[in-house]
């Protein structure tokens, strides 16, 4: 560099000294991640997914990890442990979605069935559905 580059560069925050950044062309991580290193949502997965000999009823019974913390919490809710309960409702409704939720599908009732219940609503002198 020429006296002249050094003087236009001006060092602070954001912009280190020359000498302090990385040469053009070398990476800063050289050896970067080691083959084979796994994560944590790795991990997890494989150790949810081990399976294990339990005895349940007289019998023997192989399940995995993940089966088996479901069926502990279910049984601790069962026996009313408000902790658990609330637990599995969570799961309940973040995997499984809330239960008042009803699928278009089955909020319309098919033409046949509106007349039965306009006729049933008619007799008992109540007004019709009107959708």
């Amino acid at each position: 560099m020429s006296g002249s580059d050094k003087d236009s560069y001006k060092v602070g925050y954001g912009k280190p000294p020359k000498s302090g950044q990385f040469q053009k062309g070398k990476s800063g991580n050289p050896r970067g991640r080691p083959k084979g290193a796994r994560g944590l949502k790795t991990d997890l997965k494989a150790e949810l997914g081990e399976r294990v000999t339990i005895t349940e009823n007289g019998r023997t019974r192989k399940l995995t990890k993940q089966q088996l913390m479901v069926k502990q919490l279910t049984a601790k809710a069962v026996k009313g442990d408000m902790r658990a309960i609330s637990k599995l409702a969570e799961l309940a409704i973040s995997l499984l979605g809330p239960e008042d939720e009803v699928p278009v599908s089955a909020s319309r009732l098919s033409p046949e069935d509106d007349a039965i219940l306009k006729q049933f609503m008619e007799r008992q002198g109540g007004s019709p559905r009107n959708d």
